[in-house]
């Protein structure tokens, strides 16, 4: 068992069995795409997880995630299969800054009842996503971005006059404006945002399954909400629009409401 463990971990193909793949890397803040046959139920731990007509499925830990976590799969043929992953800990990035900026401070009180509506918004178009049972991310993940400087990455955490700041939950790309923005693989486009106090201008895609990805400050928007993208479609254009301090893609990915490090996913070929 201890050498199945191990083989998880660092491998990016993980092939367990004929008739189960799992592909990606099992720690904290990462996603796993699964894929089998003849599939009747597949569960992580006590969650009961979708998976679509050709088999496939995906599941992922948040980055504060810990301990043993148990994925139970059953065959139609009446087999089942339990795989088991010991997350191993990880380290991330801390910065600490001592500022009066006002970049670095609150928002002022009047654009407070904008900032609850907009979340409001949000909170509406995440409802959404989990409901689509189709695995649209299986057409693989590509970047969002061509010959951009990675500038923030996932999971690390400002400290401003020793306050602990919200964490990091994606990648910063840095680009010139104009810079175009792609979709990192096939899925419904959930909210094409406008002019968001925080996100800016913004696309949320839906990818099946509870995955999704949002791309933030862009300066255009080439989708509207309610469309259907195919990877390396154009969806946008670089920025700097709402709570950001100069061009740059913010790239984030959730499962469900776990924050997925985008890393985890990109490159994958399924």
């Amino acid at each position: 068992m201890k050498k199945i463990i191990l083989f998880i971990i660092c491998t990016q193909l993980i092939t367990i069995s004929q008739e189960l793949k799992l592909f990606g890397v099992a720690q904290p803040g990462n996603a796993i795409i699964g894929k089998a046959d003849n599939i009747s139920q597949v569960m992580l731990n006590d969650k009961i997880l979708q998976f679509d007509k050709n088999g496939y499925f995906t599941f992922g830990f948040d980055r504060d995630a810990k301990g043993t976590h148990l994925l139970k799969i059953k065959y139609t043929n009446g087999k089942s299969e339990i795989k088991r992953f010991d997350l191993p800990g990880r380290e991330y990035e801390i910065q600490k800054i001592t500022s009066t900026k006002q970049e670095f401070t609150g928002p002022p009180p009047e654009e407070l009842p904008r900032i609850e509506r907009e979340r409001e918004i949000m909170r509406n178009a995440r409802r959404k996503i989990g409901i689509i049972d189709t695995a649209y991310f299986s057409s693989g993940f590509m970047l969002p971005i061509k010959n951009a400087k990675i500038t923030g990455v996932f999971g690390s955490q400002r400290i401003i006059n020793e306050v602990p700041q919200n964490i990091h939950n994606g990648i910063d790309y840095a680009a010139p404006t104009g810079t175009d923005v792609f979709a990192m693989a096939d899925g419904l486009v959930q909210l094409a945002g406008d002019n968001f106090y925080y996100n800016g201008n913004f696309v949320l895609i839906d990818h099946g399954q509870g995955l999704s990805s949002i791309y933030l400050h862009l300066n255009k928007l080439s989708v509207a909400t309610g469309e259907f993208v195919t990877k390396g479609q154009k969806i946008g254009e670089v920025g700097t629009t709402g709570r950001s301090t100069g061009p740059h893609l913010h790239l984030g990915v959730n499962w469900y409401n776990n924050k997925i490090d985008p890393n985890s996913l990109i490159g994958i070929g399924l």
